[in-house]
């Protein structure tokens, strides 16, 4: 089975003995029998069975952001984008090194070159080597959230769309965090792994999720690459009614089980989500085949911030 770890060190503890609820676990990380470890750090019993993933969240009071999309959607480069956002603005953003294994040493590599790999012109660099990151935001030294970033596979397969969440996930979904979910949508000629067909079941998996998380848990749904479609009028200036209906029009019903029920504020606030357009920037293809990154306005990661504060102060 797979390990998460609420606020474990070097010893386990016991959910009374660091005063959680008893949906959280806390067990001892432990190198794998088999030490082979891949290139983007998963051991070789990991990459066969995704219920061994061992991952552990050491800060359960800190709320925590989970960007949640399909694979190639666009998940690391939000993270890439936001962070280089939040640093231009004074704030620290710094990956957690207890997040995994020890034996994982291409994580312990990403730590060690977190700020070079964010600012690296290099996209495939920074896509390509981050397989999982969990980074905290500090403001003057006080922490104001988690931001979780791993991979789209485990979240929706399209080889394997009704494949449950592996247990990481399902112990991440239970933990006492508070939690946004980041849900990553895409314009349908972005992405040649989501046709029609893998978009459906894309909605079935997010409906899913929606019966298992908290009543208490934010949703944000994030059109990203929104600069592939014809709603951008300028820079951060989007027709989000159109941009709406693109998104129901490609993903049937995705925002169905978020309507507001509630009789009264219904009719003023219809949803229980936020909804915000994304863009990373723009890429280019050199002459020796590396694809570089300049990053776009800053409206969109500020857009996509304020709403992150906005729902972490409650």
């Amino acid at each position: 089975m797979a390990d998460l770890n609420f606020g474990a060190s070097e010893e386990v503890q016991t959910p009374e003995a660091l005063n959680l609820g008893t949906d959280t676990t806390s067990q001892l990380v432990e190198t794998p029998s088999n030490s082979s470890v891949n290139t983007n750090g998963l051991s070789e019993e990991e990459l066969n069975d995704a219920n061994k993933i061992k991952v552990t969240i050491a800060d359960y009071k800190t709320p925590l952001i989970i960007l949640f999309g399909a694979p190639s959607c666009g998940k690391t480069m939000t993270l890439v984008r936001l962070t280089r956002y939040l640093q231009s603005k004074g704030y620290t953003v710094q990956p957690e090194t207890s997040f995994r294994p020890s034996y994982d040493t291409n994580y312990k590599t990403m730590c060690d070159n977190f700020d070079l790999m964010i600012n690296s012109e290099d996209a495939a660099q920074s896509t390509s080597k981050i397989s999982f990151m969990l980074v905290q935001v500090m403001q003057k030294g006080r922490p104001l959230c988690q931001i979780l970033e791993g991979p789209g596979e485990y979240y929706f397969n399209p080889g394997d769309p009704k494949a449950a969440f592996p247990r990481y996930v399902n112990a991440i979904i239970n933990s006492n965090n508070r939690k946004i979910w980041a849900i990553m949508l895409e314009p349908d000629s972005t992405n040649n792994r989501m046709d029609v067909e893998e978009r459906k079941n894309y909605v079935n998996k997010i409906h899913k999720l929606k019966s298992k998380i908290r009543p208490q848990d934010k949703i944000m749904f994030v059109f990203n690459k929104i600069d592939e479609t014809p709603f951008v009028i300028g820079p951060g200036k989007i027709n989000y009614k159109e941009t709406m209906e693109r998104a129901k029009f490609l993903y049937p019903n995705i925002f169905v089980p978020f309507a507001n029920e509630n009789p009264i504020t219904k009719w003023f606030a219809p949803n229980n989500f936020d909804f915000v357009a994304f863009q990373t920037g723009d890429f280019s293809e050199a002459a020796d085949g590396t694809l570089t990154f300049e990053e776009g306005h800053e409206v969109y990661p500020r857009k996509l911030w304020e709403i992150i504060q906005k729902r972490i102060r409650g």
